[in-house]
């Protein structure tokens, strides 16, 4: 009995540090919405009582106009008539609470459009800010066509001195082969 109870104490405590962790996520915001959304809730249940006391005064009226007792059938309706007005009041009520619901969760959708906006602008400016800004890529382009024309004047160099090396090394191969033959080569293209 007595290590159960001490496994309900710790489970007690387990819980109400997730309430208080809970707690500290919830902002004014959802505080505000939240108390909003409970009183659009009491306004749409007192509408229902509205309902139910104009239906049940009509109901009395019915009954009190067959009784013959006409002033107490008027008083019936007049008292359905102010409940009128104050549901005409309450849907009113309603419709300005909502409003203020749209209004607080708009807003602060754009609060969170905002925030990820702010976020985004630092994190590009920090890229910017680690590739050392517009001049650094301006250099490294530079420097990267210089790199390009520099290869690029090698590989031309070392081409041109491979094929004047390679066409003294086929000549001589084909002056071989022509002797090893004994086949005279055919003269080569005419120029007018």
């Amino acid at each position: 009995r007595g290590e159960g109870e001490g496994r309900r104490g710790e489970m007690g405590n387990k819980g109400s540090k997730g309430k208080k962790a809970a707690d500290a996520r919830i902002t004014a915001t959802d505080r505000a919405v939240l108390d909003l959304k409970l009183q659009r809730d009491k306004l749409v249940v007192y509408k229902r009582k509205i309902h139910t006391i104009m239906e049940r005064e009509h109901e009395i009226a019915k009954q009190l106009m067959k009784q013959g007792k006409k002033p107490a059938a008027l008083l019936a309706l007049r008292k359905k008539k102010a409940q009128a007005k104050m549901l005409v009041s309450t849907d009113q009520k309603l419709d300005k609470v909502q409003e203020w619901i749209d209004s607080v969760e708009d807003a602060h959708r754009d609060q969170q459009l905002f925030n990820a906006m702010r976020i985004g602008k630092e994190a590009l400016e920090e890229i910017h800010t680690e590739m050392g800004g517009v001049e650094a890529v301006e250099k490294l382009l530079l420097e990267t066509e210089e790199a390009n024309d520099t290869q690029r004047q090698i590989e031309e160099m070392l081409v041109g001195k491979l094929d004047a090396v390679d066409e003294g090394a086929m000549e001589k191969e084909l002056d071989d082969m022509e002797s090893a033959l004994g086949v005279a080569a055919p003269p080569g293209p005419k120029t007018e």
